[in-house]
């Protein structure tokens, strides 16, 4: 096995992103999210949203941003119920604002601008934080997580019917070695986390994550079930593994733990790969 550790965690990292296009995106997740607690607890959707709303605004206090800025009618556009809440828009659009911390001075959105990689990340991993935790006010936290739990599948089902990928005439062919070099050059650009990554060849891998992104803008919150629920459950959920080639697997997470441990393998190759023992990825490229 070729084990290597990468020191890449960089809090001051910088990405380019459009950002109509980013917040697009979160709207139509904060969406999807909403239509199915609809589905699941249809008696219960005004008071969630506005549980969601208070949260929200309960991490604004007295920010205001020039929301005019941005073309509404394109966010909008394919969303299910929250055009109906246009008070709810408007804070939404409020806190990803304050999240992204974006220049008081920003006078278009038609252009590229570079914010800080961790505010990208805070501003989606708190609004997914914010979605959660309303269930939680609303319903408790065992029902949380169960219905949660359900949402993430009609996600899950969402995306795959979402994407588009050309499958392989040999499965058995599908290396990560490509997967493996775009993960590393994109930590490092944009200084995502630190980890231990063993090879054991081709078709399988196991990650230890010391300090990860997605557990850092979290933390805070001092509420790790939530933080899980919100940020890594869809990546875990079994169901996520289904009709890919490669799969992956964690037991743990930072968000509950020392280090996360995460195993990708190609499961044509390697059927049901077992998963290292925590002992082992605790120690490797400790010696």
């Amino acid at each position: 096995m070729k084990i290597s550790t990468y020191n890449f965690y960089n809090q001051e990292a910088e990405s380019e992103i459009k950002l109509d296009e980013f917040i697009k995106k979160c709207f139509e997740k904060t969406d999807s999210v909403i239509k199915y607690f609809k589905e699941l607890k249809a008696n219960k959707l005004d008071e969630y949203l506005s549980t969601f709303q208070n949260r929200l605004k309960s991490e604004l206090e007295e920010f205001q941003y020039n929301i005019n800025l941005f073309n509404l009618d394109e966010i909008e556009k394919n969303l299910n119920i929250l055009n109906n809440y246009p008070k709810i828009k408007e804070t939404i659009l409020n806190f990803i604002c304050k999240k992204l911390d974006l220049p008081k001075d920003l006078d278009t959105i038609d252009k590229k601008i570079n914010l800080l990689y961790f505010n990208i990340r805070k501003a989606e991993g708190h609004l997914s934080y914010c979605r959660v935790k309303a269930i939680e006010d609303l319903l408790g936290k065992e029902e949380c997580s169960q219905i949660y739990k359900q949402i993430v599948e009609f996600l899950i089902n969402e995306i795959k019917e979402q994407e588009s990928r050309d499958q392989p005439e040999d499965p058995k062919k599908v290396t990560r070695i490509d997967s493996r070099k775009f993960v590393l050059d994109q930590y490092k650009k944009l200084g995502v986390g630190n980890f231990t990554l063993g090879i054991y060849d081709d078709y399988k891998e196991i990650y230890r994550f010391d300090k990860c992104i997605v557990h850092e803008v979290l933390k805070d919150f001092n509420d790790p079930d939530v933080a899980y629920l919100s940020s890594c459950y869809l990546r875990d959920s079994p169901s996520n593994n289904e009709g890919y080639i490669i799969y992956m697997r964690k037991t743990q997470t930072l968000h509950h733990y020392e280090f996360c441990d995460e195993f990708y393998w190609n499961n044509y190759v390697h059927l049901d790969a077992e998963q290292p023992s925590l002992e082992f990825t605790r120690s490797m490229g400790k010696d």
